[in-house]
């Protein structure tokens, strides 16, 4: 984590502070470390499993298992890290809900959820695991919206 130097502001401290905060440049170390990772993870995990043929409920307990073992503690310091720089009194900004923002999650959540009733309905085994976490997510940025909007 480099500290930016030269004639720059004295609010930007770090060599990452001076990239627009929307980009992956611009998110501190740890969390686009977090972000990184959970690319890979999307990506890569599934299609391996697949590919090992490992059949379904199986594939999502081992699915969690390695995120358990991935995500614990690539979280905690992401978490450690951002209170560090709270108490250095660097404000990190965070993710913007717009009403385009909640109609996409709402429809890619409606979207798993129609996948694992058509999965269901042809009789294969699921965990919806995906549609359940897309549906916390799709809560927790409406209330963030409704908060924000009055």
């Amino acid at each position: 984590m480099g500290v930016a130097r030269g004639n720059e502001s004295d609010n930007i401290r770090y060599e990452w502070q001076s990239w627009p905060s929307d980009s992956l440049e611009g998110m501190p170390p740890k969390r686009r470390r977090l972000v990184g990772w959970g690319l890979l993870w999307f990506l890569l995990l599934g299609s391996v499993l697949r590919a090992a043929g490992i059949p379904e409920p199986w594939q999502s307990i081992l699915a969690v298992v390695a995120l358990a073992a991935v995500f614990g503690p690539l979280i905690r310091s992401a978490v450690k890290e951002t209170q560090r720089l709270r108490d250095e009194g660097i404000d990190l900004p965070s993710y913007p809900v717009t009403r385009k923002s909640l109609i996409s999650v709402g429809i890619i959540t409606g979207l798993l959820w129609a996948l694992v009733v058509v999965l269901v309905a042809i009789g294969r085994p699921v965990i919806p695991l995906l549609p359940i976490a897309c549906t916390v997510w799709l809560a927790v940025q409406f209330r963030r919206w409704r908060a924000l909007s009055g």
